[in-house]
């Protein structure tokens, strides 16, 4: 028999995501966010991908997670200088698009991973 740990209710998991936002534990965000599974910013970031950089990313660099999924709105764009940045802070970093993200988010957040998104808005 297989046993599978299950997820912490309180756990911030993504319900869903679209023209309306990014709907985590039920409430929607229209703005871009930074979710772990016990702790969420909202708004975060800026209005664009193209405007990325470094010091969107603070607290990022102090939560040191495994991994950060950056979510990049409707469509995936490699900030390549921001990218570097990160990983030389130690921070591995994975790019997407924002609906990728919040998918592989909470596939992380299954195998009990200390995942951090950074999402803009899926349609932006």
């Amino acid at each position: 028999m297989k046993l599978h740990r299950q997820l912490d209710a309180q756990a911030n998991l993504i319900n869903g995501y679209g023209p309306e936002g990014i709907a985590v534990r039920g409430q929607y965000y229209t703005e871009g966010l930074l979710v772990t599974a016990d702790w969420l910013q909202s708004p975060w970031g800026p209005e664009s991908s193209a405007a990325l950089g470094l010091e969107h990313f603070t607290e990022v660099l102090q939560r040191k997670p495994d991994v950060l999924l950056l979510g990049t709105g409707k469509k995936q764009v490699f900030p390549l200088k921001l990218m570097v940045a990160l990983r030389e802070a130690g921070v591995p970093v994975e790019v997407m698009d924002t609906s990728a993200a919040c998918r592989t988010y909470n596939i992380l957040m299954a195998e009990d991973r200390a995942v951090l998104a950074a999402l803009l808005h899926p349609e932006l």
